[in-house]
């Protein structure tokens, strides 16, 4: 073990760890699991440290630059590496959870942060219960695994150090931010349609009967059917989401090739 150790660490490996714990950096502050769990910035510090060690002997060796101010790009480009790859995830779990507070909007039960958002109103919920859901379905097919997995793949596609597309990686995290948006819409459609026929409804009602207060049947009509509507296709969504977390490796393999050079980005 101290023969491991002193291998591991020399001097000559120094450059090539920092490097390491740039990207695991980038991958803390987006991954989910990492952002959403109560660690402490010491205890995030310590696991990243302990994981670059362990990354450490798989990764080529980095050149240690001839200026010092050739360092600090390097070194932003390792932490946007790791951003990319948590941010894969990210927008699957964030998207969820976004399309559950649209559909709070909605309902009406967001009414009051919508209309004075620094009164302090409570959250609805809706966007937890759908973030959590999208959370343990990414913890049950070792999402967090897959993102350390894809790290340590890095490594060997884009070493450290190493020049990479900096114009194929921007079209890349353009797209990860449309994915956010469209997990959104995806999540929240079959929800959505049926709120948007309610109040289609309403205002039929409305029109037929002048005499109904339209705003006093509205509200509670549109939560209750929202709640029906969203345990109803609970199923739908928890398998659309396993479908999208299924597809992790290979876009997280997608993200990395786009910044090699040369690459093409689909």
């Amino acid at each position: 073990m101290p023969d491991f150790f002193s291998q591991v660490l020399a001097p000559g490996r120094w450059p090539t760890l920092v490097f390491i714990i740039a990207r695991l950096t980038g991958l803390v502050v987006t991954a989910p699991l990492w952002t959403m769990t109560p660690l402490t910035h010491s205890m995030k510090a310590a696991m990243i440290v302990v994981l670059a060690i362990v990354l450490l002997p798989s990764s080529p060796l980095v050149a240690v630059p001839e200026q010092v101010l050739d360092l600090p790009f390097p070194l932003a480009m390792e932490f946007v590496i790791g951003v990319v790859i948590g941010l894969t995830a990210a927008v699957l779990v964030y998207g969820v959870a976004l399309a559950g507070e649209i559909l709070a909007i909605q309902m009406g039960l967001s009414m009051g942060q919508v209309l004075m958002p620094t009164a302090g109103f409570p959250d609805s919920g809706i966007g937890q219960i759908k973030a959590f859901l999208a959370m343990l379905i990414y913890l049950s097919v070792g999402g967090h695994l897959i993102l350390l997995r894809g790290v340590a793949d890095s490594l060997q596609m884009l070493p450290p150090g190493a020049p990479m597309s900096l114009a194929n990686g921007s079209e890349t995290c353009i797209t990860l931010l449309v994915t956010l948006f469209r997990t959104a819409i995806c999540a929240a459609a079959p929800v959505m349609v049926s709120l948007l026929l309610t109040h289609v409804a309403v205002a039929i009602l409305n029109r037929v009967v002048p005499q109904i207060h339209t705003m006093l049947v509205a509200f509670p009509l549109t939560i209750g059917i929202g709640f029906i509507m969203i345990a109803a296709s609970l199923p739908v969504i928890s398998a659309t989401i396993h479908v999208w977390m299924s597809t992790l490796p290979a876009s997280v393999e997608g993200a990395l090739d786009s910044f090699r050079l040369g690459a093409t980005v689909p």
